[in-house]
């Protein structure tokens, strides 16, 4: 994936991360069966992730982005960048 394809993804997950979740998962041709597996969460609860019914705590986040959208190392630092930026900002 190219660099700004990457951090298009990452600014995504940051405003939106269920829509995030939901794209990929269809994009890559994946059931919420096949996307809870590889989270391990229920199906119902990767389905209320991406319908805005749940905020998944961020451990959870993070597992999703490494297992799920297969985010490397640094991927995840920038995402984490970014949100806890946001949050502060929504904080502070």
């Amino acid at each position: 994936m190219k660099i700004e394809e990457k951090t298009k993804l990452i600014e995504n997950a940051v405003q939106d991360f269920g829509k995030t979740l939901h794209d990929f998962r269809v994009k890559k041709g994946l059931s919420l069966q096949d996307m809870s597996e590889i989270v391990s969460c229920s199906p119902s609860y990767v389905w209320r992730i991406e319908n805005h019914r749940r905020n998944p705590d961020l451990d959870v986040r993070l597992r999703i982005l490494e297992k799920g959208l297969g985010f490397t190392a640094e991927d995840i630092y920038e995402y984490l960048k970014k949100y806890l930026q946001q949050n502060d900002d929504v904080v502070g």
